[in-house]
């Protein structure tokens, strides 16, 4: 009998530590120490936390942003231990997400204590990630993706100008750029929760002259003027016949000749504005 129980104690003992181990690797995370190394902690966010949202990247991995029973906020990669982490937000959610390049980059709208507004730029290629906190705390900004992919336009209003951050080749630029036709930085809210621009297309005016102004419809074109009736074969000759004393009359003017055509302008340069790179947090998700 004693050895029966002793067997059934050592079974159950066993299944407790199998099961334990389980939790440790499903729920396990790993975070930088600030000194060149990582804090391994249980994950609390994947065992007891809320999935808020979730995204998938360019190589098919699935990323996911969870909230921890203390109210804090992480994203974590399928696959991978380690997590990024979203420290000083008291609110977090998944902005955008666009394929630029070879990452996927995920703009994660936050909001901290004192800030209303404030965006993590996460740059993702496998478990390898780039990030940049930006944001002005009361503003969202419009974002653009080029045409080619190959960059990505995020534009805050700045008075009169645009304060723009430029993803391209795994840098962020910051940079300041005129106001284009058709944008106006005292629009609220200047974008919408896609950060993409709200309102009609409005002329951005000097401060002090009222607010924006909507562009008119181009006036409709104005109709061909009708041609006049076609003279016939015989009142044409008579005419000729009566206007062939006149013109012998009128005396030969000698015309100047012709000035040769004006080279054309040579076309604008185009504006070039310095940009200052804003160094990345670099993370390597598989360590």
């Amino acid at each position: 009998m004693n050895t029966y129980k002793n067997f059934a104690s050592a079974h159950w003992r066993k299944l407790a530590t199998a099961v334990a181990a389980g939790l440790l690797l499903t729920g396990c995370a790993m975070q930088p120490n600030g000194r060149g190394g990582v804090l391994m902690s249980v994950d609390t966010a994947e065992l007891f936390g809320t999935p808020v949202s979730t995204f998938r990247l360019r190589d098919g991995t699935e990323g996911t942003l969870r909230k921890d029973p203390q109210g804090k906020f992480s994203i974590k990669l399928s696959q991978a231990f380690r997590v990024v982490p979203l420290a000083n937000a008291i609110t977090a959610r998944v902005a955008r997400v666009e394929n630029v390049g070879e990452r996927t980059v995920v703009i994660v709208e936050t909001q901290e204590r004192g800030c209303a507004y404030r965006y993590e730029v996460l740059a993702f290629q496998g478990t390898d990630v780039l990030q940049w906190t930006i944001g002005n705390c009361k503003d969202r900004p419009r974002v653009e993706l080029a045409q080619d992919a190959r960059s990505l336009n995020i534009d805050f209003p700045n008075y009169n100008q645009l304060s723009r951050q430029i993803y391209t080749d795994n840098r962020l630029l910051n940079t300041s750029v005129p106001v284009p036709p058709g944008v106006n930085t005292r629009l609220v809210p200047f974008a919408d929760d896609a950060l993409r621009g709200t309102g009609p297309a409005i002329v951005n005016l000097p401060a002090g002259d009222g607010p924006g102004r909507v562009i008119p419809a181009a006036p409709a074109a104005a109709p061909a003027p009708v041609a006049a009736p076609k003279a016939t074969t015989r009142s044409t000759a008579k005419a000729r016949r009566q206007d062939a004393p006149a013109k012998a009359a009128t005396p030969a003017i000698s015309l100047p000749q012709p000035r040769a055509a004006a080279a054309p302008a040579p076309a604008a340069a185009p504006m070039i504005f310095q940009a200052e790179e804003i160094k990345p947090v670099v993370i390597d998700l598989r360590k």
